[in-house]
């Protein structure tokens, strides 16, 4: 347990309450009891003020606290950043013991760290990099000549094919797939002929990528993901792709081949990039976007083809009225033909 006070201290909060109080866990502002440590990250939550339960709750200091009585509070900056430190802090990290299991096959001149772990089932080939503090979950499969960086963390059932370089302190979640054959056929006039992708997959430190995504390799060059950048579940990312730092990818992404992605970027759910597209730094995508051609830095755009978010709200207000101009047209074409 730990102390509202030390809490506090740790996130360099203001503590409005008592600073003894206990905390013993972490939980959502939708379901507190006493003990707790709650967030009010998002606005639309403060309904559950009321009732919370909590012993404690991380505010922002755009919070009217007049409105919060009997509560015990700590007002903080960001609430997000907050709640990370907290729930680091409660959150059990499993421990795995170093070295390797004697049921993972690793074939010869890999070089493991002695600080790495491989754990049951897991298959590494040829000449396979892995190093400190990293640890590879069973059933991974790393081909010939992968390069895996320090403390990072590889989630069970991905594949790594050969040559694929990956950073420090990088997530894989399980059924992941780089560095499978980008998709690239030329038609001989009688069937399509496979173009041999050549390339490889390069993926910077502190990215995190999510379950079941495939990330093809380049056909002569490289697939690169920079540092930072962040990838949720199902997301295709075709060859000779690049996605600039710190960007965010989020789930059922489609990015087609040699794109180009700018740092900062964000591609909401199900959004559709053309091929060889550039997209500007700091370009906002809305869910669903086809993001047919180039995208002006600092852009947020929707619709399909896309458009800037703006119009597409006008557009989409004028959609909604379509049935009662139909029915309008309608009348004068009866009154008048």
């Amino acid at each position: 347990m730990i102390s509202l006070k030390e809490i506090a201290l740790l996130i360099n909060g203001r503590l409005i309450g008592p600073g003894e109080i206990l905390i013993s866990g972490v939980s959502g502002i939708e379901s507190t009891k006493k003990g707790d440590i709650t967030f009010l990250i998002d606005r639309s939550y403060e309904r559950y003020l009321e009732t919370c339960e909590a012993s404690g709750i991380i505010v922002g200091k755009d919070i009217d606290l007049k409105k919060i009585k009997g509560k015990n509070l700590i007002v903080v900056e960001n609430p997000g950043i907050a709640y990370i430190k907290i729930a680091e802090l409660f959150g059990k990290q499993k421990i795995y013991e170093p070295g390797i299991s004697s049921f993972a096959f690793v074939s010869e001149g890999s070089e493991i760290s002695k600080e790495a772990s491989v754990l049951p089932f897991v298959f590494i080939g040829k000449n396979v990099k892995i190093g400190k503090g990293t640890i590879i979950h069973p059933f991974v499969y790393l081909g010939d000549n992968v390069s895996i960086g320090e403390d990072t963390t590889i989630y069970p059932g991905v594949t790594v094919y050969d040559k694929v370089s990956i950073g420090n302190r990088v997530i894989i979640h399980a059924g992941t797939i780089i560095g499978s054959d980008g998709f690239g056929y030329i038609w001989d006039g009688t069937c399509h002929k496979k173009i041999p992708q050549l390339g490889t997959v390069v993926i910077e430190d502190e990215v995190e990528i999510g379950a079941n995504v495939t990330i093809d390799r380049a056909s002569l060059d490289k697939t690169v993901i920079k540092k930072g950048t962040k990838i949720d579940n199902l997301v295709q990312i075709a060859h000779n792709v690049t996605i600039g730092e710190n960007s965010i990818i989020v789930a059922q992404v489609g990015i087609a081949g040699s794109s180009k992605i700018g740092k900062n970027v964000i591609l909401a759910g199900q959004v559709g990039v053309k091929d060889h597209v550039v997209i500007g730094d700091n370009v906002r995508a809305g869910g669903q976007t086809g993001i047919t051609k180039d995208v002006k830095p600092g852009s947020t755009i929707s619709g399909t083809p896309h458009m800037a978010h703006k119009e597409w709200l006008k557009q989409h207000a004028l959609l909604r009225r379509l049935p009662e101009l139909f029915e309008r047209v309608k009348k004068l074409e009866e009154k008048y033909l």
